[in-house]
């Protein structure tokens, strides 16, 4: 009789400790997709950045090629890959562009980010301003 309560709470632990086990390892993936998620997300709006930082210096915006990548490859590190491609304004407008930013990471993880701007007026300087209209 004490041989089967012994192994009847040995197979009871067992299942639990398998239990608490799998919950453990399923926990852990979750994390680990939501982190990698989070990091194509920010590795796509720094793509967004850089390519803002780019056309800050680039005098006429119809050079721009449309369609064509304006940055392309590892921003953060060498398991990222981000394209920015820039779209001309669909209104007609050249100082409208719309950027869109792809992250990739090799698990597959895709995150994008599409981001119209906007080239304020030259101010006394000579400078122009980028305005941001809008981010999705």
């Amino acid at each position: 009789m004490a041989l089967l309560t012994a192994l009847t709470a040995t197979l009871l632990l067992m299942a639990l400790s398998a239990g608490v086990t799998l919950t453990t390892i399923t926990e852990t993936m979750i994390a680990v997709n939501h982190r990698d998620g989070m990091q194509t997300l920010y590795a796509a709006e720094s793509g967004i950045e850089l390519a803002m930082s780019r056309l800050r210096t680039t005098a006429d915006w119809t050079a721009v090629p449309c369609g064509g990548p304006l940055v392309q490859g590892a921003v953060l590190d060498a398991r990222t890959a981000v394209v920015v491609s820039a779209s001309a304004d669909p209104g007609g407008n050249p100082d409208i562009l719309v950027l869109q930013s792809s992250a990739t990471l090799p698990s597959g993880i895709r995150r994008s980010v599409q981001v119209t701007v906007r080239r304020l007026p030259a101010d006394a300087s000579g400078v122009r301003a980028i305005e941001t209209r809008s981010w999705r």
